[in-house]
């Protein structure tokens, strides 16, 4: 669905005081997710498929035929005992195959729209219920259609000029799935992570391209209020997220298209903000204690010492790798 770069910035001291790097984010973890079913879209250094951008599901991989050998579903022979029993299928596989052929026979009649007059255009596109979908235009409505994007040949320079001045009016994502279902999605200030989690619900898979030179560059924070501006947008927009009906925690399980590894590290993304809880916690108490004179920590055993300082050893051990990954 889409290619997504590692962030490069100019103007960034050596010792990268603020971490605006994020060399543990794109060098480490971003690696890990192209091997499971793509990278996270993080909201720029990005090229997109225009049929995902569209709310479109992935092509369909054609079916490997069976060999021969195969053991029979029926029976647990061979096949050749018993072709007239097949296999029978799931019935989400079911309904699947029903919407895909209901949206085949709808971009089937639309690509043939070419050979229609104006009128007759109109009248297609708005008995498929396209409008409701990609707004009121039926020139953007068929080059939504087509693979390689472009507009019709029979259409006109004036006809083209009234119709993107239409559509980048305000009004006219109104009443359409614009910002629901297709497009950048709405409703959060980190709308990069809901657009990117709702096409992997779909089905898409994402690439990471990292090239030795940098494909994108931009600026990053150089002083520590803007910094500290910034990580406060990215928690706010992830508890957004946590909030809203497109939690990874509860949304895209019908489908069953995003998997389970992508999933977890997409309710990652949408949870760090909680841990401020157990920190804020963690680094009030002893002050407490100290004020107060008691101590509320009981006498631990030898068998909880040896826990606790696994646990401990463990935290300082991930600080070490995250700096030596770092640089």
């Amino acid at each position: 669905c889409y290619v997504q770069f590692p962030q490069r910035f100019d103007g960034i001291d050596r010792s990268d005081r603020y971490a605006n790097r994020n060399t543990v984010f794109f060098d480490v973890n971003m690696k890990g997710l192209d091997g499971i079913q793509g990278p996270v879209y993080v909201g720029t250094g990005c090229v997109f498929n225009r049929q995902a951008l569209y709310g479109y599901g992935p092509p369909s991989m054609p079916s490997l035929p069976k060999s021969s050998s195969s053991s029979c579903s029926w029976c647990g022979c061979c096949s050749c005992c018993c072709p007239g029993k097949k296999e029978p299928k799931d019935p989400s596989e079911l309904y699947r195959d029903a919407k895909r052929e209901e949206l085949d026979a709808a971009i089937f009649n639309l690509r043939e729209i070419e050979n229609y007059g104006e009128y007759e255009r109109s009248m297609l596109i708005s008995q498929t219920s396209f409008e409701k979908t990609f707004g009121l235009s039926s020139v953007f409505i068929e080059s939504t259609l087509m693979e390689n994007g472009g507009v019709a040949e029979s259409a006109n320079p004036s006809t083209l000029i009234k119709e993107a001045i239409h559509v980048i009016s305000c009004g006219y994502e109104e009443k359409t799935a614009w910002g629901k279902e297709i497009g950048w999605i709405y409703g959060s200030v980190t709308e990069d992570i809901l657009t990117g989690f709702k096409m992997h619900c779909r089905g898409w898979r994402s690439i990471y391209c990292m090239p030795l030179r940098p494909a994108f560059k931009g600026s990053a924070p150089i002083n520590l209020s803007d910094r500290l501006h910034q990580v406060l947008r990215w928690a706010l927009g992830s508890v957004e997220i946590f909030l809203s009906r497109h939690c990874p925690l509860w949304y895209g399980f019908g489908g069953r298209r995003l998997k389970w590894l992508q999933r977890l590290a997409y309710i990652n993304t949408i949870v760090y903000p909680f841990t401020s809880l157990p920190l804020i916690a963690y680094c009030s108490l002893p002050a407490i204690c100290l004020l107060t004179g008691k101590f509320i920590i009981p006498t631990l055993s030898n068998l909880a010492s040896v826990l606790f300082l696994g646990l401990f050893l463990s935290i300082i051990l991930t600080a070490v790798l995250e700096l030596r990954w770092s640089g």
